[in-house]
């Protein structure tokens, strides 16, 4: 299903299914108020992770209400702190 929607919206860069949050988890960012059974149980915060070219996370961006986003700006600075790839 992925695979479809990928196309169909002609993404063009690999997305990730993690049907059981394994990853949402280990990372910290499962939305533990959404409970078993309703639409969003298993989902992740909206969050932002700024990762350096060694795989390390440099920043991360979140909100408390998933409508927020973070200011871009700020995002973008992080990116800026990111020392150059050789």
């Amino acid at each position: 299903m992925l695979k479809r929607f990928s196309t169909r919206r002609k993404i063009g860069f690999t997305q990730l299914s993690d049907p059981d949050s394994k990853i949402i988890r280990a990372f910290g960012v499962l939305d533990e108020e959404q409970q078993p059974g309703s639409f969003g149980h298993g989902i992740a915060h909206p969050i932002i992770f700024v990762v350096d070219k060694n795989g390390v996370v440099r920043a991360r961006f979140s909100e408390g209400f998933y409508m927020q986003r973070p200011d871009i700006d700020q995002v973008l600075d992080a990116v800026r702190q990111l020392p150059a790839a050789p």
